[in-house]
């Protein structure tokens, strides 16, 4: 059987939990951590989904704010944040709200947005909102740091859309779990649509194929650093992947690093 569904703000409960467990073989957990702790708390962490990276950097002792625009991704980390001890959870706030109009009672020290979430506002005015109420929200000498992917040309060029490879991992409950999925790229908006799809068999050995398409804007170099400049930020950094390395052509990610600018 095959079912269609939206991601983020309508994902289910199997979704939240599943992209939960395919992310968490990124290993990023250390780049962001150490870039918060860098700079100094309270963090703020936009798009915080289940909890993947803002329960070990509460663990690890940072005060973090974690919002998110779906109602299954924070009762997911909820669930998981009841599991941690009382001294970590004092230091964890979880907040429903979309990225592009939140509005909160505190000035943090770092805002992150990992996993490539600013890519989920599709325009301008949403994008520059974000970016501007993160602004607003950072203490004097404050860090922005914020991952994109670095648009391959080749990708873009392809007629038809790309195919990705397939991989596997262990998702909820044990079960292995197969994903590939398959990418749009419309070049006159400067956006793609993106498939995950899921396949796995169930507990009868039927096979089941999940399909949750997600639609993102695509960033290029400059164009990130103008908008990051107009916002009320100054670029401190632009790294190419989590070990920090310099940003090349051939990078898979743009991580900028930006503090907020004087009289902002």
């Amino acid at each position: 059987m095959s079912q269609r569904l939206k991601l983020y703000e309508d994902v289910d409960g199997w979704g939240a939990e599943t992209y939960d467990c395919y992310a968490a073989s990124r290993g990023d957990v250390p780049f962001w951590q150490s870039l918060a702790e860098e700079t100094g708390g309270p963090v703020l962490e936009l798009g915080c989904g289940t909890g993947r990276l803002l329960l070990p950097m509460a663990e690890a002792g940072l005060q973090i704010t974690g919002l998110d625009l779906s109602p299954q991704m924070l009762a997911a980390a909820e669930r998981k944040l009841m599991q941690m001890d009382e001294s970590a959870r004092k230091r964890v706030r979880l907040c429903h709200g979309n990225m592009a109009e939140f509005s909160l009672d505190q000035q943090f020290g770092t805002i992150v947005i990992p996993s490539r979430n600013l890519q989920i506002l599709l325009t301008r005015d949403e994008q520059r909102s974000c970016l501007k109420r993160c602004a607003r929200h950072l203490r004097e000498g404050g860090r922005l740091v914020v991952q994109v992917f670095n648009p391959a040309l080749w990708r873009l060029a392809k007629q038809g859309g790309v195919d990705e490879e397939v991989d596997e991992f262990v998702g909820p409950g044990g079960m292995v779990i197969r994903q590939g999925g398959h990418t749009d790229y419309d070049l006159a908006d400067q956006s793609l649509v993106f498939i995950f799809r899921f396949e796995y068999q169930d507990s009868n050995g039927q096979a089941v194929v999940r399909e949750y398409p997600i639609k993102l804007h695509y960033f290029f170099r400059f164009e990130m650093e103008w908008m990051l400049e107009a916002c009320g930020f100054e670029v401190e950094a632009l790294y190419g992947g989590f070990d920090k390395s310099s940003f090349a052509a051939e990078s898979g990610e743009m991580i900028f690093v930006a503090r907020r600018a004087r009289g902002h």
